[in-house]
């Protein structure tokens, strides 16, 4: 018996299985799109808005399939602007596309800011005359959303697999809506279309999959399913990784780094997230430069010091294939950030903040931190009390 398996309480009742998109997981996966299209204009659902960035659509490949897939079934127009860290207006942007154009459902091609960005059009074009930040910051109720088609085109988002989505207004707070309402139809997971990601990209959106299983392990609220997917995400990226890194092409690497990233992404859903996701969307909101993978692998090992002493059996669980040996003690805790920050750099990922910002800054990321919507939703998950005074500390000891 693991030792964390102790702690649960087995009076506390949790959905088990939650609702989720009928995904199509596998090599060659994206051949799907045709037969989905078909379905949905056979259901009087011909009009599509197709939503993604202006690079990824087609880098990845996944256009090659999906342009003839359209041109046969259904008639479509095309929003191109997304960009990392996707705002209120471009979510606005393609709902307003998609409403001049009587769009029927949106087709999602990319990583989570496409995605994202999708999921929150599809909110807008179901409440005409709304604005994002009525979702994002004022509590409107989500009341529906136009069918998602979601072809995921990296391995770290997990939102693919969920119902929730990020944006953002430039320099402001980086919220967070969730609701069932923005589940997909229909998710595509083929992990060909990962294999012309630039390496940095592979890393960070790793980092992102690892992070998202650390933190649903380790809330206050977590589930014996979510630990579980969570040990089992982070063994198949440390695994892997270092595979899909100096052979990008390698397609049974590729093909476990998304299987850990949609696994992790159910986990998170189950168990939910605490304080590194509130910590990096203020990073990324104040520096549009910071990826959100890259700033989560950044943020980890100064996470762990102060999250481990609270949970040790469930961290040592989880990071044993980097780290054996662990007896998940309390007193491990500067051993295994040692050892968590030394399987960061194999990899190519940083554990400093210092090339996106300096001591300076710290006050700044402090306050939107504290001061953020989704800070009120997750602090109170944490294994710890999150306070000012930890959020400070762990920035500084991310520098």
């Amino acid at each position: 018996m693991s030792q964390w398996e102790k702690k649960i309480d087995i009076n506390r009742v949790f959905v088990l299985q939650q609702p989720r998109p009928l995904t199509y997981f596998g090599v060659g996966a994206i051949a799907k799109i045709d037969s989905i299209l078909a379905e949905m204009a056979a259901k009087g659902q011909k009009n599509i808005l197709v939503v993604t960035d202006s690079i990824a659509y087609k880098a990845s490949g996944a256009w090659k399939s999906v342009e003839p897939a359209l041109n046969a079934n259904v008639k479509w127009k095309h929003y191109d602007k997304v960009r990392p860290n996707p705002t209120y207006t471009n979510c606005e942007d393609a709902a307003a596309i998609g409403l001049d154009f009587k769009a029927d459902a949106i087709l999602a091609i990319g990583g989570g800011s496409a995605i994202d960005t999708a999921k929150t059009a599809a909110v807008l074009m179901k409440h005409p005359g709304k604005k994002a930040v009525e979702f994002y910051e004022k509590g409107e109720p989500i009341t529906g959303a136009v069918p998602l088609i979601l072809i995921n085109t990296s391995h770290g988002t997990g939102s693919e697999c969920g119902y929730g989505a990020v944006a953002q207004s430039d320099g402001e707070d980086k919220p967070a809506i969730f609701s069932p309402h923005i589940y997909s139809t229909y998710t595509i997971e083929d992990p060909g279309l990962t294999a012309t990601m630039p390496t940095k990209q592979t890393i960070s959106t790793s980092m992102d999959a690892v992070n998202h299983a650390l933190e649903a392990a380790t809330t206050n609220v977590t589930t014996p399913y979510s630990i579980a997917l969570s040990k089992e995400a982070i063994r198949l990226v440390i695994t892997y990784l270092p595979t899909a890194i100096v052979e990008p092409s390698n397609l049974t690497a590729r093909y476990w780094l998304m299987y850990a990233s949609a696994i992790a992404g159910i986990s998170f859903y189950q168990g939910m997230l605490h304080i590194t996701h509130v910590m990096e969307h203020a990073m990324s909101a104040i520096n549009t430069k910071v990826t959100h993978g890259d700033g989560l692998g950044i943020l980890m090992p100064a996470i762990v010091k102060d999250i481990y002493p609270a949970v040790p059996e469930v961290i040592a669980d989880l990071f044993s294939p980097a780290i054996p040996g662990l007896k998940g003690e309390p007193s491990e805790t500067d051993f295994v950030v040692e050892k968590l920050r030394a399987w960061c750099h194999s990899v190519g990922q940083a554990t400093s903040m210092a090339g996106y910002y300096t001591e300076a800054d710290i006050p700044a990321l402090v306050k939107m931190t504290m001061d953020s919507s989704i800070s009120k939703a997750l602090f109170p998950l944490a294994p710890i009390k999150v306070d000012t005074s930890v959020i400070e500390r762990i920035f500084r000891n991310s520098l």
